[in-house]
């Protein structure tokens, strides 16, 4: 066929050669489902129609990206990208709950006297931001701890699978817990 073969590179800067795979390359063996009944009859089942016959192109990754690659991967990367997203949503779901907090609608309220819109509103803020900095560390201890025991779980056992995750998930829970 018209495939080009990969060169096996070393891990250097040298640049990576594409690879082209062409569609009758690929299926030389088997008969395309998209010919019509015309062209069976006519005794041509490999006649292609319209663009059906096009290239597809596979690049191998840059030495930058398989460096990118090889640091994203790393357990320490992403503890902390866990932690800083958790926390993230630690402190918008803190925002949302503690605007619904009903303490601070209550706390204000002393025998008969009830609070003006603006004690009101600071009473509020207030409770929204302290839930939200429980919520933010809450959230970045489950998602640092989860990330991290699932990381360290998965290149202990050399295995990606689902069983990584179930692990991780009752160790953090666990941990959490005892807490």
């Amino acid at each position: 066929g018209s495939r080009r073969r990969m060169k096996h590179h070393t891990a250097t800067a040298e640049p990576i050669d594409e690879t082209t795979y062409r569609k009758e390359d690929r299926n030389d063996h088997v008969e395309d489902n998209t010919t019509n009944q015309s062209n069976r009859s006519n005794g041509n089942p490999k006649e292609k129609q319209g663009n059906e016959n096009h290239v597809k192109t596979l690049q191998m990754p840059t030495p930058e990206q398989m460096m990118q690659e090889e640091f994203m991967n790393h357990c320490a990367v992403r503890s902390v990208m866990s932690l800083v997203m958790g926390g993230g949503m630690g402190v918008l779901m803190g925002l949302v709950f503690g605007t619904m907090d009903n303490d601070a609608n209550l706390a204000g309220e002393q025998g008969n006297k009830t609070r003006t819109a603006k004690q009101q509103i600071l009473a509020t803020a207030k409770s929204a931001g302290q839930k939200s900095w429980s919520y933010a560390k809450t959230f970045a201890a489950m998602g640092a701890l989860y990330s991290g025991s699932e990381c360290v779980i998965e290149k202990a056992r050399a295995k990606h699978d689902i069983y990584n995750s179930a692990y991780a998930g009752c160790f953090t829970g666990g941990a959490l817990a005892a807490r």
